[in-house]
């Protein structure tokens, strides 16, 4: 595992391959079609559905999926920090415009309880789903999901998704290799959070640049084994069962009947 504090919030991507490779839960052994399928619906719920409650009660339910394919929560908390900062930065500035119950008042600013639940709102669709995407990552064998990718999506779409996966190893492979030689050195030993807020935008810019020399030399050598543009997978995915298609029909119809009876 990653060694540096502020790593520990970065998804280590081999280990998400470990788990999807060697995982043996029961959701490992649900369809990559039945998981994949289920995604659109999911997006959908959580952003039709405006009660705050039956928000959290979808996060729970993914959070119980999470620990029943055993993958580990502990991690799983500080991946959700990144999501978690990118909202916050964002909604915080919609909050102050959000009318309601006012809570504090500031000149023409104004922070309501109806803000607050928004932003809360707002985190709790993110991180459900960040966390259902992991979920599909770290129990999907990377054959099934080059297939399904190969299959649903066309042509040069598919190919751009394959190959951007692809580069997302390569730039957290770049930057872990640059902490560490910055840990080796000393240079992670910062006395002030502005210091290191620099110091870490320095580092991922480096980090950024050097994946995009590492993916150049991928592609040469990918063209050089007669790489044509097409990535091909002839793997066989496994169908989903009676139980999946009888899940991705209900969840499908309920959601639509739910929300054109407006319900949510």
């Amino acid at each position: 595992m990653t060694r540096f504090g502020f790593e520990r919030h970065l998804p280590n991507l081999g280990l998400i391959t470990h788990f999807s490779e060697r995982g043996s839960s029961l959701v490992h052994q649900v369809s990559p079609w039945t998981k994949i399928a289920l995604l659109p619906v999911l997006i959908f719920d959580v952003t039709v559905v405006s009660d705050i409650t039956l928000l959290f009660a979808i996060l729970m339910l993914v959070v119980f999926l999470f620990w029943i394919a055993k993958l580990p929560l502990l991690l799983l908390v500080y991946w959700c920090t990144l999501p978690v900062f990118f909202v916050v930065s964002i909604g915080f500035l919609l909050v102050w415009t959000v009318p309601g119950y006012v809570l504090v008042s500031y000149g023409s600013l104004q922070l309501t309880l109806q803000g607050i639940v928004f932003l809360a709102a707002l985190m709790i669709r993110a991180l459900t789903g960040v966390i259902y995407s992991l979920i599909i990552l770290m129990t999907t064998k990377y054959n099934y999901l080059t297939r399904v990718v190969s299959k649903t999506l066309p042509y040069p779409l598919n190919q751009i998704a394959l190959l951007s996966y692809r580069f997302i190893f390569l730039a957290f492979d770049g930057l872990d290799a640059t902490l560490t030689a910055m840990e080796s050195r000393g240079g992670l030993h910062l006395s002030s959070f502005s210091k290191r807020g620099r110091f870490y935008g320095s580092v991922f810019a480096l980090a950024f640049i050097r994946s995009f020399d590492h993916a150049e030399r991928v592609a040469k050598a990918m063209q050089s084994r007669g790489y044509d543009g097409r990535l091909t997978a002839s793997y066989n995915v496994p169908r989903p069962s009676y139980w999946g298609y009888a899940c991705i029909i209900l969840t499908s119809c309920a959601s639509i009947y739910y929300y054109l009876r407006g319900v949510f």
